[in-house]
């Protein structure tokens, strides 16, 4: 199986050099790196790749280029591979070349030459990551729906032998195997009683040629999916730990094991299980009496219970993954970053407005005589005051504002791209809203004030600790000077 492959495009070689030795060096020998001096040339590496079924997870090109131009060539590729990512490196960018970029051929990010190889290589690793990840859900989408599938089948008003096959071809359609698409499966002779079982025979094949023995070698403790001689898989089809069948599915050979994979051949036999079953029940139900029609129906009913509770299970698990998610980032009373969320995310606007030389500000802000309103009325009023406060400030920050709750009635705010003028005026504007604000507590109006400190994050930090004690200090100033004040440190 060929190695992935990142594609640079670009009319200098001495740019196609340097990107070459910078992911080598970065990506070891994970990837592969493919350079072209042209859209068109790119093109035609893209249809090579396309034939031989190589992945691409990632292009990197210049938009000035003689010829075909950057932004064109990627619109191009998104519509032939929709899953690849794009970078578009170039000194010479357009606002309008960009925004086509990004509009048209899903751009995952613009960054202008000279390029800083850290920043680069950060952009590469983390567009390969939203890559895989975004593989990684299309394949378990594409296991779901093999399942879906095969799940219909159970009940569907086709022979058995139709069944398995168009299972067989369901499975073999999924994001894992060869592409020879080559497997089989053997079960037991389901008109026989289980007393009578000597053998299994070929009920449905894949691809005709060699099939494998129906599982001689096969070990009675060792009911597992198994990669079998790097070759193909064996998956037994188990009925209450008992062997009806195998599914054979043939893989390439420099397949991988995954566990992924066995984990859906055990969901697929488990299914076909369920398929043997129903069979042999409606063979007895031939010969039998309407006693045995009632267990079909009891049986039949439990497969139904099961995947409805397999669903809810499913449904709970997303829901607390949810849940975790949100406690673990979120104030729960006011709906703002918790405190290590917001300084997690304000140390990374330090780090960039360090790496760029931008100006960014923090503002620590704390509710005047907060300590009177809880004395007063209650804690209830106090919460209450808290999240009225939080949503009148969040109501006017700027978008590209981050505010937090970091304490009791302490908040914080990280304004990137903002000096020291503006940081006040916007806490002014802040400040203004808040004294005029009027919370209702049980019929009664309670106005507060806030004091604010704004610091600016120094050139030489790399993190927010610095202008967070500065600010602190400043807010401290505020609060001695006689409230409802900002001072800047």
């Amino acid at each position: 199986m060929s190695k992935p492959v990142i594609l640079c495009v670009d009319d200098e070689r001495i740019i196609l050099s340097s990107l070459k030795s910078q992911l080598l060096n970065s990506l070891e020998d994970s990837y592969q790196i493919e350079l072209a001096e042209s859209g068109e040339e790119a093109l035609e590496i893209i249809e090579e790749l396309r034939e031989s079924q190589t992945e691409l997870p990632l292009i990197i090109a210049d938009q000035i280029m003689g010829g075909m131009y950057g932004d064109e060539l990627l619109t191009r590729i998104k519509t032939l591979l929709p899953q690849t990512h794009s970078i578009m490196l170039t000194g010479q960018a357009s606002a309008e070349s960009v925004g086509e970029a990004v509009n048209k051929a899903g751009l995952f990010r613009y960054i202008a030459k000279p390029w800083e190889e850290e920043d680069l290589l950060l952009t590469v690793q983390t567009a390969l990551q939203s890559y895989n990840h975004q593989k990684d859900l299309l394949r378990q989408d594409c296991y779901q729906s093999a399942i879906n599938q095969i799940l219909q089948l159970v009940l569907a008003p086709i022979s058995f032998e139709e069944k398995l096959s168009q299972a067989l071809a369901v499975s073999l359609s999924a994001r894992c195997f060869s592409r020879i698409s080559k497997g089989s499966i053997y079960v037991v002779d389901i008109g026989l009683p289980d007393s009578e079982q000597l053998e299994m025979k070929l009920i449905s094949q894949a691809n005709h040629g060699d099939v494998p023995s129906y599982g001689k070698d096969f070990k009675e403790a060792d009911k597992t999916v198994q990669l079998v001689s790097e070759s193909y898989y064996r998956a037994p089809i188990l009925l209450q730990d008992r062997v009806l069948g195998f599914l054979y599915i043939y893989v390439s050979p420099s397949y991988c094991d995954s566990p992924q994979a066995k984990a859906f051949l055990s969901s697929v036999c488990h299914t076909l299980a369920g398929m043997i079953r129903i069979c042999q029940y409606n063979l007895t139900l031939e010969n039998h009496s309407a006693q045995l029609e009632q267990l079909v129906k009891k049986r039949t009913e439990e497969l139904h219970q099961a995947l409805r509770k397999q669903e809810q299970l499913n449904d709970i698990f997303l829901e607390a993954n949810k849940k975790l998610d949100y406690f673990a980032t979120t104030d729960e009373l006011t709906g703002l970053m918790n405190r290590r969320c917001f300084f997690e995310h304000a140390d990374r606007e330090a780090s960039r407005a360090q790496r760029y030389s931008r100006k960014t500000m923090l503002v620590m802000l704390d509710i005047d005589f907060f300590k009177e309103v809880n004395d007063s009325f209650g804690h209830q009023a106090g919460d209450c005051v808290l999240s009225e406060i939080a949503k009148v400030m969040s109501d006017n920050i700027r978008e590209h504002d981050t505010i937090g709750r970091v304490g009791g009635e302490e908040f914080a705010i990280v304004m990137p791209e903002t000096d020291m003028k503006e940081g006040e005026e916007l806490c002014e504007r802040i400040r203004l809203a808040v004294s005029s604000t009027e919370i209702m507590i049980s019929s009664v109006g309670i106005s507060v004030s806030v004091s604010m400190g704004v610091s600016e994050v120094r050139s030489d930090e790399l993190t927010i600790s610095g202008a967070m004690i500065r600010a602190d200090q400043a807010l401290y100033d505020s609060k001695h000077k006689g409230r409802n004040l900002i001072s800047r440190n």
